[in-house]
């Protein structure tokens, strides 16, 4: 299951791509209503751009004329118009630039490619280590951040140019990923060696917390998603399993100091998370949200929801 949690629209984007027949939907949180487009079955959503309205779809592997591909859709969410598609490779991510006109597209053994919407043309390229999944964006400066895969050092690309510049990081182990907290203008970063860092602005590091000094709560987090609450107080870190327990744990962090506010312990069949929800909680797979602060799991169910994600 993926999900794109769009807390200024009030609106939670969702889709089954290892299900062929479900289609992608938008869940309004303020009116209980679900929106599905019935014309992309086992289509994923790939990114949201609020501002210009435009939402990225992309198939399930088609075969072409020589090699796999996907359909790639952009749609503007108000008309489902389309607005560009493109099934020349196999596609895994899609980035907006800060307005919304251009998209950067990562596809299988291609180099990264900006593409100007309007005209569907190439602008620039990236190198092809980038991974999208574990990058940034800061719109203050106007620049993206993407960890490369073997060195210790990310791509810095400006949104205006679309240049890439390969910048080291002054860590001890490599960025595996960074997101950036717009409200508090810092930059949360996980890294190879288990460690969660806090940086400012210029990422200049704040606080750390090495998940391999927790005692029995010691735990890989390396791989987890860096999830920050509606408020902006807390983050939330995942173990696959501990040194106590092998169904693993959810941390719950102060985001202000990098101390542990929650440590909540995994069990048979509570889920693992899957993204972002509204207020101080998470949602799991299958369908579940989770109480950050109290550890306390519920099933989900919407109205009119469809079938295979229940």
């Amino acid at each position: 299951m993926k999900v794109i949690t769009d807390y200024k629209g009030r609106q939670l984007f969702l889709s089954r791509d290892d299900e062929k027949n479900v289609a992608p939907l938008v869940f309004h949180i303020d009116d209980q209503r679900v929106q599905a487009w019935e014309q992309y079955p086992g289509y994923e959503v790939v990114a949201w751009h609020s501002g210009a309205g435009l939402l990225v779809l992309n198939s399930p592997w088609i075969k072409g004329s020589r090699k796999l591909v996907t359909n790639l859709v952009v749609m503007r969410l108000a008309t489902q118009e389309v607005v560009y598609s493109t099934d020349r490779h196999m596609y895994y991510n899609a980035v907006f630039n800060a307005s919304g006109s251009h998209l950067l597209l990562e596809a299988y053994n291609q180099k990264q490619a900006w593409v100007d919407l309007a005209t569907g043309a190439i602008v620039a390229e990236l190198k092809p280590e980038v991974r999208q999944y574990n990058g940034t964006f800061n719109p203050h400066q106007n620049i993206f951040y993407f960890p490369l895969e073997n060195k210790k050092a990310w791509l810095q690309v400006d949104g205006s140019t679309f240049e890439g510049t390969l910048i080291k990081t002054p860590y001890p182990d490599r960025a595996h990923k960074v997101i950036y907290v717009e409200a508090l203008r810092q930059y949360l970063l996980l890294t190879e060696g288990n460690i969660l860092i806090c940086c400012d602005d210029q990422l200049k590091p704040i606080w750390q917390r090495n998940f391999s000094e927790m005692g029995d709560d010691a735990g890989s987090v390396f791989g987890s998603d860096i999830l920050v609450t509606e408020d902006h107080e807390l983050v939330c870190v995942s173990a696959s399993s501990t040194e106590s327990n092998r169904w693993g744990a959810d941390f719950v962090l102060d985001i202000k100091t990098g101390e542990p506010r929650h440590i909540i312990q995994g069990y048979h069949q509570q889920g693992r998370v899957a993204g972002s929800y509204f207020g101080r909680r998470v949602l799991l797979h299958p369908m579940k949200v989770m109480n950050l602060e109290t550890g306390a799991v519920e099933a989900w169910t919407l109205p009119d929801f469809l079938p295979g994600f229940k």
